[in-house]
C-alpha cells in the first residue's frame, strides 16, 4: 500500500520533520527498495516532488549521487565492517544534495555486532543524515534498533484493500474525540476486524505527529496510547480489549 505510505514520507517532507532513521517494512524487498530510493529523490530534488528529470533525481536513479549509499545483504549478512565505513561515510554532511541518505537494505540480516556498531551511530544523529532501514522479516531486526527507527509500514494493495477505505477509517480516527460511547465501541470492533489494523494505526499516528504541538496534553497522550496499543499487538494480546482501551482513553483525554 505504497500510496499511504507515501503520503505519510510527502507530509513529513512538508513538515520539515524528518527523523534520524526510518523502518521500510513490508512485504516485497524491491518494494521497499524502490520506496526508499523514491524518499531519497523526494528530499533532493530541486522541483521537491521526486520529478525523476533533474539533475539530482536522475543520479539518485542511476545510483552515482554523491549523498546516496545503499548497503544490501542480498548475497549474505551485513558485517560490522560495512557498517563502520557507513560511520565514516556520515561523519561529513550532504556533498552536493540537501540530505545525505544511507538505505540499508535486508537490515535484518545485520549480524550482532554490525546492530551494536549502527545503533551507535543513530544514537549520535547529524543533520541532514538520515538513515532507512529495510526489512521484509521485521522481527528479526533488534528492538533496540527499531526503537530509533520511525516505522512505515507497506503493504500489497491488493490482499488489504483501497487506500480510500483505509483513508476513510484513518480520517474517522483522527475524530474520536466527537464520537459516543457506542460509536467507539463500533468503531474498535470495526478496526479488530481489519486486515490493515497496524498499518491503520501507523497512519493515525504519523498524523497525529504532523498537528502535535507539545503543549498539547491531549494529543502527546493520545501518541503515547497509540504507541503503547501497537506494542501490545505485537506481542499478540487480545485485539479486542487493547482497541476498547485505546478509543475510550483517547475520549476520554488520554488519560
Amino acid at each position: 500500500m505504497a500510496g499511504i505510505s507515501r503520503k505519510i514520507l510527502m507530509g513529513a517532507v512538508e513538515s520539515g520533520r524528518i527523523p534520524n532513521a526510518y523502518l521500510f517494512a513490508g512485504a516485497d524487498a524491491a518494494a521497499l527498495h524502490d520506496e526508499a530510493v523514491f524518499f531519497a529523490s523526494l528530499l533532493n530534488c530541486d522541483t521537491k516532488k521526486a520529478c525523476g528529470v533533474c539533475d539530482s533525481c536522475k543520479k539518485i536513479l542511476k545510483g552515482v549521487h554523491p549523498d546516496l549509499l545503499v548497503l544490501s545483504g542480498v548475497t549474505g549478512s551485513i558485517k560490522i565492517d560495512e557498517i563502520r565505513q557507513i560511520s565514516e561515510y556520515v561523519r561529513y554532511g550532504p556533498a552536493s544534495g540537501k540530505w545525505k541518505v544511507v538505505v540499508i537494505g535486508n537490515a535484518d540480516l545485520m549480524t550482532p555486532e554490525a546492530c551494536a556498531s549502527l545503533l551507535k551511530t543513530l544514537e549520535e544523529p547529524h543533520q541532514n543524515i538520515l538513515f532507512i532501514l529495510t526489512t521484509v522479516r521485521e522481527p528479526f531486526v533488534p528492538r533496540t534498533i527499531i526503537s530509533r527507527c520511525q516505522k512505515i509500514l507497506f503493504f500489497n494493495e491488493m490482499n488489504t484493500g483501497s487506500n480510500e477505505a483505509v483513508n476513510e477509517i484513518s480520517d474517522k480516527f483522527m475524530n474520536i474525540e466527537n464520537m459516543d460511547i457506542p460509536g467507539l465501541l463500533d468503531f474498535s470492533s470495526q478496526l479488530a476486524d481489519n486486515e490493515d489494523l497496524e498499518e491503520i494505526l501507523n497512519l493515525s499516528l504519523h498524523g497525529l505527529r504532523e498537528k502535535i504541538h507539545y503543549s498539547d496534553r491531549r494529543k502527546f497522550l493520545s501518541l503515547k496510547w497509540i504507541i503503547g496499543t501497537l506494542r501490545s499487538l505485537e506481542k499478540n494480546s487480545n485485539r479486542k480489549l487493547a482497541l476498547d482501551a485505546m478509543v475510550l482513553s483517547l475520549k476520554g483525554g488520554g488519560q
